[in-house]
């Protein structure tokens, strides 16, 4: 995950003022990275792989290689069309993986590598992607900031929008646009207004507050795969 942009940090703490303000020398964090990165179990990327699921990545000019990861499954599959037809005779599909182990994956495949590199880019959907750039430029984040710095769109409110989990109440991040508007419009009495950040503001907030109090809202895709799996599991003797 690249590194946070200071202008989306920045936007970030302004809309999130209601909660504590980051201390930049706290030695004291609520989760370790790798415990935030486990979060992500919930958000399943689409990947280009083989008929056992190892990923495929894409040759590029400058010897880097490239492996997107998909959000949206239609995206992937347009994917692996334009992949079919450029090798026909390899087997490949689409694969859902939670996105902390496709990320794992990522970095597993760079350690092999000498004199190439894996970039793995996450592609979310193209509505997804553009409410966000409405909502930063209404939080008044610079055009530059957001050519730069949004990659990953996520969406949160003010205030924030919580669940109940076993360990507690907890805020929500969503990846999912449509999912945080109709999680707003739930609320009653309170008047909740729409954030935008990048997915690495969000992991920042999560390793940073002195407290562990978010997650992230599962999206769509995973609720269908789990879905599905259950009714696979149902329909076996």
């Amino acid at each position: 995950m690249k590194r946070v942009v200071s202008g989306f940090r920045s936007a970030f703490l302004g809309a999130a003022a209601c909660l504590p303000l980051l201390l930049s020398g706290l030695p004291l964090r609520a989760i370790p990275e790798a415990d935030a990165l486990r979060k992500l179990a919930v958000i399943p990327v689409f990947l280009i792989t083989n008929d056992q699921g190892a990923p495929i990545p894409i040759p590029q000019s400058d010897k880097n290689l490239l492996l997107p990861m998909f959000l949206d499954q239609a995206k992937a599959l347009k994917e692996l069309d334009a992949f079919n037809k450029a090798n026909p005779t390899a087997k490949a599909r689409v694969t859902p993986i939670p996105m902390n182990l496709a990320n794992d994956k990522v970095n597993e495949i760079n350690k092999t590598l000498t004199d190439k590199k894996l970039v793995a880019p996450v592609i979310s959907s193209d509505i997804d992607m553009s409410k966000a750039v409405e909502l930063l430029r209404k939080q008044g984040v610079s055009e530059k900031d957001i050519n730069e710095g949004l990659s990953v769109p996520v969406f949160f409110s003010k205030p924030f929008i919580t669940v109940n989990t076993p360990k507690g109440t907890k805020a929500v991040f969503f990846l999912s646009y449509n999912d945080a508007a109709a999680a707003a419009a739930k609320i009653t009495g309170t008047k909740v207004e729409l954030l935008a950040a990048d997915l690495t503001v969000a992991l920042g907030r999560m390793i940073e507050t002195k407290t562990d109090e978010f997650v992230f809202y599962p999206t769509p895709a995973f609720f269908k795969l789990m879905q599905e799996q259950g009714q696979s599991g149902a329909k076996k003797p």
